[in-house]
């Protein structure tokens, strides 16, 4: 089994030396003798069986009964224990997966993930159907660094590969059954069939079930609970020696809260009833994680005299629904819901040929692919959350305008005050009213209004006293904000995306020691998407009458002016009246009130790698690699604006690696390290920003990245194994796009020397386990994973907010019976019950109420394993 964790190291460089000293070593000390010995892992990165320390690939692989020992149900739970992999999700419907510091932190579908996940060979297009539970597993393998010369999909960061265990020639039976704290509740069944001499069938069940670990305060719905279930079948048959039909079939249901997010804003804590992070929370918007998902496919491999074809077709799909708290309160004036529904399909198709020689390892193949999706994003306001967000932004100006040095969320404190105070003086939708009028005046609507009501030639709504404007304005927004009148807006995606390529990869031996590998591979994308977005909500417009200042241009008052009383056309029983204005918040799409747009682009790239790999000896071996990835560009999906492209670039990444792979005293221990670094151009990442309305845009920048890895693993006796890894990771962007058309500057918005986010620099793993064998038979196996992450940005839009460094261990005593018939296990995760955020920030920053997500707190529970 393979054991693998990510470390970085702050401040520190690695250089050619630090290798080469590691070669000279483990070159010495590969001839000594030992007694224990280390299971050996056969990986399929390179499209054959090979063991992994005869691959010149940065892979961390992990079996499944090494994940079971871990405690790892899922993808996020793998990531803990990766090196060079940050894996931090709160939902499993957004997951976002990090691979030396290269993701895709988009949530919409405008863009293809960074990290290409793999089921048996199928690329999974959207991360809301990547995340399945990994139960009845052969092995996980994470393959680092540009992946696209081998696997069906190219991919910048890296590939993550899960492989489901095949139909065997037996018949066996298997009931897992767990039980733990917060109501926790799990089986999987398996069951495998010999059905005939030639045909084995393979069956899965798997449900997981575990409550919130915390209580809701203010209503009755549950938040972060589980509720999943998991159904795989397959079908091996061999019609002859030479030829092996696997048909493969799953279906999934979830149906669970979703992410509990809860606000870190002091005030808004304390209302609540003491709320917190790592406590109890209060919601108002009930959260939803619904997914059925399913998908099939069907392997044909055929063994010719020089070479194997392989065909592999499938078709996936997944129909979704997130529905989530994004202010993390349950204070009306702060409601901020949304919810994304997700219709997804994808067909592939690849054929591969493999062939071998005494001096050539070749392979060959082709792939297709068409995937096609309808998402449709909500957003669930009130009209007292869009006086909050006024609130919010006018604090912020006043702040920046003083000069004074705070935090997001000490900004987010006096927002919150102000809005409090507003309310106690009567002044509530003050702040929209202001807002509204600002608005007006830019866009030449209140010049308009002026004109109608038949203002004298010449007055301008720029020379109005603005406050006084403002609270004409009150007339029609008092009573609306104070009603919290319901406010939802919404946007609908589609896409048909197509992709389609060649690639070949060939190993040549130059001598007895020395290989060299040359890969490429031609990728062709195509994309049609469109954005269709309405302003679905109205302000009401209203005049109170009275007479407002004309202002000289040095302040002074000129003359008064009288302004009648005008309802809004909302409430009025018959003109005259003030047509509403109609309105969008969340898609504001820079003052565009019907927005449909259909796009279309292309992108390709020829991409590959060189690797040249020496075998010391039979025991070590040393690579070098250059290699570069290619992932299409795509769409902003929630908006446009004038001056913006609505389409993004490509990404790409080359990437230059030195490694070494060792197997040491009669391989009782393993020592792998490699040391890389790459460049990344046109990055695609998703923010939040613009003013006065925010408004979620994908822009592209470069970063930089460079780190080491380094894995020990020691079979110290036949009793005892121990193992560890660190990694060191330094990222910084070397080019952000600047978005002017919205009003950014270089100065006040470059990240240009700043760390990518979510990526630590250190990370550190420890594991030992012992096992005693038993007098009676069976043994008894003790095992602790440790886990050390250094502090990593928490927050897209707020670099400031930083994830303290935190560790966490779990613990695992395990019982096996002398037929293997029966095991038995005690567990605790987070041992120690440490409180640590996962991330900051989200969309409920936009309106002043920024929440957090924590990592899981103390878990413990019992496994039961029977087998017939």
């Amino acid at each position: 089994m393979m054991y693998n964790a990510d470390q970085s190291g702050k401040n520190r460089s690695f250089s050619l030396t630090t290798l080469s000293a590691a070669i000279a070593v483990t070159t010495a000390m590969s001839s000594a003798a030992y007694a224990a010995e280390i299971e050996e892992v056969v990986v399929t990165a390179q499209k054959r069986a090979e063991n992994l320390q005869d691959v010149p690939i940065a892979i961390s692989a992990f079996t499944g009964d090494s994940m079971k020992a871990m405690g790892v149900k899922n993808l996020t739970d793998l990531g803990k224990f990766t090196p060079g992999v940050e894996m931090n999700n709160d939902t499993p419907l957004q997951p976002t997966y990090s691979v030396r510091g290269i993701e895709t932190g988009d949530f919409t579908v405008g863009s293809d993930p960074a990290v290409a996940v793999y089921v048996d060979g199928v690329y999974t297009g959207r991360g809301a159907g990547a995340e399945i539970p990994l139960a009845d597993i052969e092995r996980v393998e994470v393959l680092k660094g540009p992946q696209g010369t081998l696997f069906g999909r190219n991919a910048t960061g890296g590939a993550i590969h899960v492989i489901s265990k095949k139909p065997q020639a037996e018949n066996t039976a298997e009931l897992n059954l767990t039980a733990g704290n917060y109501g926790r509740m799990s089986t999987d069944l398996l069951l495998n069939s010999e059905l005939a001499d030639n045909l084995y069938g393979r069956f899965t069940a798997s449900t997981n079930r575990r409550d919130s670990f915390a209580e809701n305060l203010a209503n009755d719905f549950e938040v972060g609970n589980i509720d999943t279930q998991t159904y795989r079948a397959s079908l091996l048959w061999e019609p002859t020696p030479d030829t092996e039909v696997l048909w493969r079939a799953e279906y999934g249901v979830m149906d669970q809260g979703s992410a509990l997010r809860t606000s870190i804003v002091p005030s808004l804590q304390a209302e609540a009833g003491g709320t917190d992070v790592f406590g109890d929370y209060a919601l108002d918007t009930p959260t939803i994680e619904d997914r059925d998902s399913w998908g099939t496919s069907l392997s044909v491999v055929h063994d010719f005299d020089n070479f194997t074809f392989t065909s592999i077709t499938a078709y996936r799909g997944f129909e979704a629904h997130l529905q989530q708290d994004e202010d993390g309160t349950a204070n009306p004036d702060y409601m901020f819901g949304s919810a994304n529904f997700d219709d997804q399909t994808q067909f592939s198709r690849e054929f591969r040929l493999n062939g071998v020689t005494d001096t050539l390892k070749w392979t060959l193949g082709a792939s297709y692919s068409r995937e096609e999706l309808e998402h449709t994003a909500d957003a669930y306001f009130t009209a007292g959350s869009l006086e909050s967000f006024a609130v919010y932004e006018g604090v912020k100006a006043q702040v920046e305008a003083l000069g004074l040095d705070l935090t997001t969320t000490e900004v987010e404190e006096m927002a919150y005050q102000q809005r409090q105070a507003m309310i106690a003086g009567g002044l509530e939708g003050a702040a929209v009213s202001t807002f509204l009028y600002d608005l007006m005046v830019q866009s030449g609507q209140a010049d308009a209004l002026l004109a109608s009501l038949g203002a004298p030639a010449g007055i301008t709504a720029s020379m109005l006293n603005r406050e006084q404007m403002a609270a004409q304005l009150m007339a029609g927004i008092t009573p609306w904000v104070m009603a919290d009148t319901p406010w939802n807006e919404s946007v609908l995606n589609t896409g048909d995306y197509r992709s389609a390529a060649i690639y070949g990869d060939a190993t040549w031996s130059l001598t007895d020691k020395m290989d060299l590998t040359i890969g490429a591979r031609y990728t062709a994308d195509e994309k049609d998407f469109s954005i269709v977005s309405s302003y679905q909500n109205t302000l009401p417009i209203a005049l109170a009458g009275g007479l407002v200042d004309i202002m000289a241009p040095d302040g002074s008052v000129m003359m008064q002016m009288p302004l009648p009383a005008v309802p809004s056309c909302d409430n009025a029983v018959a003109p005259p009246c003030i047509p509403a204005e109609r309105f969008g918040m969340a898609f504001n799409n820079n003052g565009i009130a019907d927005l449909s747009q259909d796009l279309s682009d292309s992108w390709s790239d020829l991409s590959g790698r060189i690797v040249l790999d020496y075998r010391w000896n039979d025991d070590v071996m040393t690579f070098v690699s250059l290699a570069d990835g290619f992932k299409a560009g795509g769409f902003n999906s929630f908006s446009a604006a004038p001056g913006i492209d609505p389409s993004f670039d490509q990404e790409g990444v080359t990437n230059l690696e030195i490694g070494l792979k060792s197997s040491l005293f009669d391989n009782a221990v393993r020592f792998n390290a490699s040391v890389f670094a790459y460049d990344y151009k046109n990055l695609q990442q998703l923010d939040l920003v613009g003013a006065p309305i925010p408004n979620y845009y994908l822009r592209n920048a470069d970063a930089e990245g460079r780190g080491a890895e380094f894995e020990v693993q020691w079979a110290a006796t036949d009793s005892l194994f121990i193992a560890g890894n660190y990694s060191f990771l330094d990222t910084e962007y070397t080019r952000y796009q600047i978005i002017e058309a919205i009003g950014e500057t270089e100065e006040e918005h470059s990240r240009v020397g700043q760390p990518r986010v979510g990526t630590p620099e250190n990370k550190f793993n420890l594991m030992a386990e012992y096992t005693w064998e038993l007098a009676a038979g069976g043994d008894v196996v003790l095992r602790g994973d440790y886990n050390w992450t250094d502090e990593r940005v928490g927050s897209i839009s707020d670099p400031a907010r930083v994830i303290p460094d935190y560790q966490l261990m779990n613990l695992r005593a395990g019982w096996n019976s002398a037929s293997d018939r029966y095991s038995a296990a005690l567990w605790v995760q987070n041992v120690t019950d440490e409180e640590i955020a996962g991330g900051y920030g989200g969309t409920g920053a936009a309106i002043g109420a920024s929440p957090a997500w924590r990592f899981m707190p103390r878990m413990y529970g019992a496994d039961f394993t029977v087998r017939f």
